[in-house]
């Protein structure tokens, strides 16, 4: 008899317009289960706008879908935890999968079933970067949500050395904890063609904590040295207007009118056309967790400059699959910038030592045998024995 797994956690409703975040991490990852013999695996995602339903992932998993609630917040989302809980009592799962320290955490500690949580972003962390009364309140009551949810779970995947600190700093960890990273999707490794010309491609939302200005300021400097440069943005701007009005005031300011274009959200087509024409990612971030950019732009074989922050030195080699610099330095980002688009041998180099990094830690039929034991181990530490897993 299969291990009947209910993983909860954002997943798209059309997965072929996944804007980063935790969908592109369980899209691909409940794609690789899917295939794997033992395991017979449902879905579970809250949305709002939607109504309850059920319907299929790509694969032809279930995906059960429940609709978010207002206020959430203001209720410590009870309506929604107790909407998951009852979806998962349906399924009446052997294993509960949780992606992210949230309401789906919440949920799957709420019953008897043994369960896991995967960890992504760093709520507490990235509650820091909210500004007005509105965002900060949001933030405080996420970081408290998140704190709750902590203290509840026993059995965690950690994406990276990175993560396991931070929940350690915020209350400790009380259980077992795992180490499995995150999948990147099979199709960004296709990417054949080598890394050409003097386009940088900045992937992520153009939010504070994403240091956009930090990645413009530098640009004005790499110019001087690489005429043709161009800044290619692939992210939602809608978050945060007075941070993206900041951004095009610079652009305009120092004439670079012609050279910056603004994306927005990107399909994973499109995101892979991406990685195809650039030359290099940059990423400028003042705080990231395991960024997905990183990863595809490695499977793309693109070496990455970036910022020497929080999780991203535990997936660049600095100096063999990519560069890294202090936040805050524009010099020095510059310099990287400037060496990496200058340099077709350091390109190459770089760029298939991360391809190789990620073939042997990303690839997503690899992450899923991985989690597969998770789950086995999980069975036996809770004392349930399961001849499948």
């Amino acid at each position: 008899m299969p291990v009947r797994v209910a993983m909860l956690g954002q997943y798209p409703l059309d997965e072929a317009h996944i804007f980063g975040g935790v969908e592109a991490v369980m899209a691909p990852l409940v794609r690789s289960l899917a295939r794997l013999e033992g395991l017979e695996l449902h879905v579970v995602t809250c949305l709002p706008s939607v109504q309850n339903g059920l319907t299929t992932t790509a694969a032809g998993t279930p995906l059960h879908v429940v609709q978010r609630h207002r206020l959430g917040r203001a209720t410590w989302h009870v309506r929604d935890v107790s909407s998951i809980a009852r979806v998962i009592h349906s399924i009446s799962p052997n294993v509960v999968h949780a992606q992210g320290l949230g309401i789906y955490a919440a949920a799957a500690v709420r019953g008897p079933w043994p369960h896991v949580v995967t960890t992504h972003g760093i709520v507490f962390r990235e509650a820091e970067f909210t500004s007005g009364l509105a965002g900060r309140w949001r933030g405080f009551m996420d970081s408290r949500f998140e704190r709750y949810c902590l203290a509840r779970v026993r059995a965690f995947i950690s994406i990276n050395p990175y993560v396991q600190q931070e929940m350690v700093r915020i209350g400790g960890v009380h259980g077992t904890v795992y180490r499995v990273e995150n999948p990147v999707d099979d199709v960004f490794f296709g990417v054949n063609c080598p890394s050409e010309g003097s386009t940088v491609l900045c992937a992520g939302r153009v939010i504070p904590r994403k240091g956009l200005l930090e990645l413009l300021r530098a640009l004005t400097e790499v110019r001087k040295s690489v005429p043709g440069v161009r800044l290619r943005v692939a992210g939602e701007i809608e978050s945060a207007p007075g941070y993206l009005e900041a951004c095009r005031q610079f652009i305009a300011q120092h004439g670079l009118d012609g050279v910056v274009r603004f994306l927005g959200p990107l399909t994973v087509a499109q995101m892979v056309e991406e990685y195809a024409r650039c030359a290099v990612l940059a990423l400028t971030s003042k705080q990231e967790t395991a960024p997905v950019a990183v990863a595809e732009a490695m499977a793309a074989a693109r070496p990455v400059v970036a910022t020497r922050v929080c999780g991203v030195p535990y997936m660049v080699e600095e100096e063999r699959s990519g560069l890294l610099v202090e936040y805050g330095d524009t010099p020095a980002l510059a310099d990287a910038l400037t060496r990496v688009l200058s340099d077709d041998a350091l390109r190459a180099r770089t760029g298939q030592r991360g391809r190789e990094i990620a073939q042997a830690r990303f690839r997503a039929d690899h992450i899923a045998r991985e989690t597969q034991k998770v789950y086995q181990q999980t069975l036996s530490r809770s004392g349930v024995a399961h001849d499948a897993c």
